[in-house]
This record gives structure tokens, C-alpha cells and sequence, in this order.
């Protein structure tokens, strides 16, 4: 095997041929971010792995974070994620080069200012509709997850795809919505059994046919939501989005961009299909696993959830409007507390890149095809960083500046950062300002502290109750 300069760093003992794909397969699917933090404290913050002749260098040094996400041309996920790519397809999570900045091209002008104003109003409605069910529960405790994923999924579905579902009970609905848990635990499997690696062994597996069908279910329901929009659409209706006051004179829907797109011969069919299954992902699963781990935090804190209940008053002045994207500039002690939150459970808690180029990282040189794990969840729980890092303490954002501003990246960072994270901010604001003004939030047990795991996201283990008391 060619010398490669990351071979100098610390790590486990390898064996020949297979290097240390038996550490990896050893590592309970449960209990990775525990392990992974054991060799950090044995090797240091940065390390290398080699799987089978990969190179998998793992990073929790902001330093190094950022000469990696800083690169304008380090935009290459790892070789891991290919592993979504029968699901995903070329969508912006998995594409590269060329492709990638040509479809972030494409979809920036869904974040745009006026049309997350117009999203604005659409997730208000979702919120008022969530503090419905909720009063409906007379404060008995709540299971969260199956409750905030419908919320965000009807959100991100009416939002970005213009189509309604709350009041679609089709089995096709709900098995989505099971899918994607199943989806999971699949691929995290599947990333350490090196075995399964190769797709034409993994399709074989009875772990891929469990794949194969949770993947025609998510497939169907997106050919059912693209169908939909297609069915409502009414091209006169459809402004140009490069107007001044594009996204103001109707609800326009990411889907639209999309279609507009393919009337043009910018995209084809299958590549709507690629964005609306990232989108549906990446707009669902993430904004629900940080809003259930908000919620227990703010039940959990009473003093927390005081302080957020004052701002939103001092806000309305007493008043029972709606809420708008104009008062969430005033949710400063809010935002604090949401960035506290993003610290401590990061949605994502591991992202990989690939090295496209050759570079310098520190004094080190990383040759092009390097494959970096990048432990955003570690990083943020490093006393260096942030003292005393198991403590939720939102004043931490309110004091003073980061000790490096790649020390906190729940949205990674650079060229390849997450498109959507002023749309989650947006919602998570919506959603817990319109939840604390309506309810005092009480957890189930004092003191619980979830266990987590880092499937795709950031998921409990166990579910979490919170009581939801009308104010």
C-alpha cells in the first residue's frame, strides 16, 4: 500500500490485510459514541482507522475541522454515505463536483428571506395545531418522538413540498414514518460489518432485504408527494422566482423550484426525486430528534423555561396573536438557549468528508482520497471548549465569544454547510415559543438523563416523556 503521511498518527493496533475492521465490528451499534470517545482519550483528538486498506482519519480538533470544512474544494462525503445513495440518489446530501453546486444553485432560493417568511406562516399554523393535541392530552405525560415527527413532518411536507398532510391517515403515511426508524439501525449496521460494504454482497443479506423493503415504502411516498404538487400545480400561478418580491405573492414550495427547474431541462425527474427523499429526511428526522431533546431540556429546567416563557410575553405585551417571523429577532435568550441545545444533542453527531485534493492540515499532509470522520458530538462535549460540558447552560452563548469558531458546528461548516438551518432554527423557534406560552413543561423523572445513539441522527434510545400542563 503507498505511504500515506496520516499513517504516522496514532492508532488501535492493526492486523494484517484487514487493518482494524475487527475494533470496528467489535464497537456496539449503542454504544459508538462512548467507544469513540474511550480511543480520543487514549490517541488524541485525531487518529487513524484502516479498514481494509481505507484510511479513516477520526477528527474532534476544531483546527483540523476547519482546514478540512474550509476547503473550497473538500466538498466529497465519505465512502459511508454511498451507502444511502439507493435512497438518496445525487440528491445535495450525496452529490459532488459539478452536480453539487449546480443543485445548490437550484435550491438556494428556497431559503431566501421572503419565502421562509412565507414558510413562516405555514409553521405557525402546524405549531397552533401541535398545542391542540397537546391540550387534548390534559396533562398526562407525552411520548415526544411519535408526536414532534408527525409536527415536523407535516411541517417540512407543507413547507417545502406544498403538500398537505395532516389529515392524511393512509397506511402509506404512516409506514413512511416507520420506515425511516427502521432505516436506521440498517445502515449503522451496515457501516461496521466491513463484509457488507460491497453492495452486491449487502443486497444478498437479509440486513439488505430489510433495507430493499423499508426503501420501496420511502420511494413510494415520494412519488406520491412529487404526483401530488404536480396534480395541484397551475403554471400561470407559478411567479418568477427571480422577481424582486419573489415568494411574497403565494406559498411557494421547494417542490416548485424543482419543477420549474425541470421545465427548463435543469433536472430531470429522477433528480426531484434524489432532492424531495433528502428533503424529506434531512427537513424531518434532524429538526424532530433536536426539538424532542429541547422540549425534555426545557422541563427539566424550570428556571430555562421561565426565562423563555418571559421573553415570549414581553413580545406579545399580553396580546394572543400569532406569532411572527418579526418577533423572532427578539428571541434572543431563545436562540441562546436553542444553540445550548444543538451543543449538547447535535441532530447529526458524526459527519464524514473525503479529500478531494491533496492539503495542508496543520503540518500535516492529507493526500487526496483521505477519508476523515468528523465527531461533531465529542467536539462539542470537550472541556477545553466548553466548561463543565455535560451542564445546560444557554448563558454560555449569551457571555462571550467561542474559544474557536469551529468549536460548535451542529450545521457542519463551509462550502458544503447545511442549506436548511436558518428553516430549522425558524421552525424550532416557532415550536417551543408557541408550546412554553401555552403549557408549563414538567418532565416525567427529575434529573433523566437520555442514553443516545448516533444512527443517521442523533436518537434516544429510550422514549422520553414530558407532561404538558396548560398555563
Amino acid at each position: 500500500q503507498e505511504e500515506n503521511p496520516v499513517d504516522k498518527l496514532p492508532g488501535p493496533p492493526k492486523l494484517p490485510i484487514i487493518g482494524n475492521a475487527h475494533q470496528l465490528l467489535a464497537i456496539p451499534t449503542d454504544n459508538l459514541l462512548q467507544t469513540m470517545k474511550e480511543y480520543t482519550k487514549q490517541l488524541g483528538d485525531k487518529y487513524v482507522f484502516n479498514i481494509l486498506g481505507i484510511r479513516v482519519v477520526h477528527i474532534v480538533g476544531p483546527a483540523e475541522i476547519e482546514a478540512i470544512m474550509s476547503h473550497s474544494r473538500n466538498i466529497s462525503k465519505s465512502f459511508v454515505y454511498q451507502f444511502l445513495s439507493s435512497w438518496l440518489g445525487q440528491g445535495l446530501l450525496l452529490s459532488t463536483g459539478a452536480h453539487w453546486h449546480k443543485r445548490r444553485k437550484i435550491l438556494t432560493p428556497t431559503f431566501h428571506f421572503n419565502i421562509l417568511k412565507n414558510f413562516g406562516t405555514v409553521m405557525e399554523e402546524k405549531c397552533r395545531d401541535l398545542v391542540r393535541m397537546l391540550r387534548d392530552k390534559n396533562g398526562a405525560e407525552v411520548d415526544l418522538m411519535p408526536v414532534i415527527s408527525d409536527f415536523t413532518l407535516y411541517t417540512i411536507c407543507e413547507t417545502a413540498m406544498g403538500t398537505k398532510l395532516d389529515t392524511d391517515q393512509s397506511a402509506l403515511t404512516q409506514e413512511y414514518k416507520q420506515a425511516i426508524l427502521r432505516l436506521g439501525p440498517i445502515l449503522l449496521k451496515r457501516s461496521v460489518r466491513v463484509w457488507l460494504f460491497p453492495e452486491f454482497i449487502f443486497k444478498r443479506s437479509s440486513l439488505g432485504r430489510k433495507y430493499a423493503k423499508q426503501l420501496d415504502i420511502v420511494r413510494s411516498f415520494a412519488d406520491k408527494v412529487i404526483e401530488e404538487r404536480k396534480g395541484q400545480r397551475n403554471v400561470n400561478e407559478i411567479e418568477d422566482v427571480t422577481s424582486d418580491d419573489f415568494g411574497t405573492k403565494r406559498r411557494l414550495a421547494m417542490l416548485d423550484l424543482l419543477l420549474e427547474a425541470e421545465a427548463k431541462g435543469e433536472i430531470d425527474m429522477e433528480g426531484i426525486r434524489d432532492e424531495v427523499n433528502t428533503f424529506m429526511f434531512e427537513g424531518h428526522d434532524t429538526t424532530a430528534v433536536a426539538l424532542v431533546y429541547s422540549l425534555m431540556l426545557l422541563a427539566e429546567h424550570e428556571d430555562v423555561q421561565n426565562r423563555v416563557y418571559e421573553e415570549i410575553e414581553s413580545i406579545l405585551c399580553g396580546s394572543d396573536r400569532a406569532l411572527t417571523i418579526s418577533d423572532q429577532a427578539n428571541m434572543k435568550y431563545l436562540e441562546a438557549v436553542i444553540k445550548e441545545i444543538l451543543r449538547l444533542y447535535p441532530s447529526v453527531p458524526i459527519i464524514g468528508r473525503e479529500a478531494d485534493e491533496d492539503f495542508m492540515m496543520g503540518d500535516l499532509l492529507v493526500k487526496k482520497g483521505t477519508t476523515f470522520d468528523i465527531h461533531i458530538y465529542e467536539l462539542q462535549h470537550r472541556e477545553d471548549l466548553f466548561p463543565e460540558p455535560e451542564v445546560f447552560n444557554p448563558e454560555r452563548f449569551i457571555d462571550g465569544a467561542l474559544k474557536h469558531p469551529y468549536s460548535y458546528v451542529p450545521f457542519s461548516a463551509g462550502p458544503r454547510n447545511c442549506i436548511g438551518q436558518r428553516f430549522a432554527i425558524q421552525e424550532m423557534k416557532f415550536a417551543i415559543s408557541e408550546i412554553v406560552r401555552n403549557f408549563k413543561l414538567e418532565p416525567k423523572v427529575k434529573g433523566y438523563k437520555p442514553r443516545v445513539m448516533a444512527e443517521m441522527v442523533l436518537r434516544p434510545i429510550d422514549p422520553i416523556y414530558v407532561k404538558f400542563l396548560p398555563r
